[in-house]
């Protein structure tokens, strides 16, 4: 029963997405109602009426004028093999004879159907399109028996293919923009049968919503020095989708580093010589980690120690006195005060 559920709400939402191919603005229309008949054509006496619609403020009215006059008809651009739906509400009116759907052309699947009563009722089929301009027809009544005022209404009329096809699975999904909380991503775009209409981006598994058509991106809220996945999908106007993409693993970046090192501590002189000695002194301690120290002969640099807490003085001149002090630096270049001389 769960699955039976999740596919009619599939086909409604399959349907709604689907683009009308009843375009054009009339008192029919389901998506652009207007006071006018346009779009359909009549011998008879066709008409826009505001008693009773089935949705909206009008609906179309045709009433019989002659034998060969009680028919209103519509055709639309189709594709030669291509599946349709076409949904018409219809009723009868107070004059009304054996109103019916009939000689339709252009299309495979089609029986005459009655429209039966004078309550508003749903008419669906689906069918094949054999040429690229189907006619549907409505009748107020039929060949015999057919009296002048005889009529029929209808409203609320919906062409839609029935797509199938899943868009193609988006490619070249890459991240620019990296920072500590948030990138861009963009992609190839899919292509479809009848056209792509959106784009669905995941993080991690998770959607994070439509792109509204485009085949880029901007994520937010992402936590810095963090490695996340992403995949996209394509959609078609039917409700079609496409698999997801090969996933992109993309890493944020570390915050900015402005904490510099503690100052060294425990400086110390060993193996003194005549012209030499050792000095050695307490590891300082970083936010992120200390990357190297620098040792200074007064006050002169003698250079890096690659990240020892020692150095071996060398080249001094025997019975004098010397001055060292040490410093440490992170890998973001923030430098501690030089520590106490010894």
């Amino acid at each position: 029963m769960k699955y039976f559920y999740l596919f009619v709400l599939f086909f409604q939402t399959a349907v709604l997405f689907s683009q009308n191919l009843h375009t054009h603005s009339n008192a029919a229309s389901g998506d652009n109602e207007s006071n006018s008949v346009l779009g359909w054509n009549s011998n008879a006496n066709l008409t826009s009426s505001g008693i009773n619609p089935q949705s909206g403020n009008f609906s179309l009215r045709v009433a019989a004028t002659g034998q060969n006059s009680r028919d209103m008809n519509y055709t639309f651009n189709a594709v030669v093999g291509e599946q349709y739906i076409v949904s018409i509400w219809a009723r009868g009116g107070e004059s009304s004879f054996q109103p019916a759907f009939a000689n339709w052309t252009g299309v495979q699947g089609f029986n005459t159907t009655l429209i039966s009563g004078t309550n508003w009722t749903e008419y669906t089929w689906t069918l094949i399109a054999t040429n690229s301009n189907p006619l549907i027809r409505v009748y107020a009544a039929p060949y015999s028996g057919w009296q002048v005022g005889h009529e029929v209404f209808i409203d609320n009329v919906s062409i839609t293919i029935l797509d199938a096809e899943a868009p193609s699975v988006p490619t070249g999904l890459l991240a620019s923009n990296l920072g500590t909380t948030g990138l861009d991503l963009s992609w190839t775009a899919s292509t479809d049968n009848l056209g792509v209409s959106d784009y669905e981006v995941f993080q991690n598994g998770v959607s994070l919503g439509l792109t509204g058509g485009l085949t880029s991106y901007t994520v937010s809220g992402l936590t810095p020095s963090t490695t996340y996945s992403f995949t996209v999908r394509a959609l078609d106007g039917s409700g079609n989708m496409s698999l997801q993409s090969v996933a992109l693993e993309a890493t944020t970046l570390s915050p900015a580093d402005t904490e510099a090192p503690s100052i060294p501590t425990g400086l110390l002189v060993s193996n003194l010589g005549t012209t030499g000695l050792d000095l050695s002194w307490t590891a300082s301690t970083d936010n992120v980690g200390v990357s190297d120290y620098e040792v200074f002969q007064n006050g002169v640099s003698l250079g890096l120690t690659g990240g020892l807490t020692s150095y071996t003085v060398s080249g001094l001149t025997p019975s004098t006195t010397y001055s060292f002090t040490v410093r440490a630096l992170d890998g973001s270049g923030n430098m501690s005060l030089q520590s106490v001389a010894l």
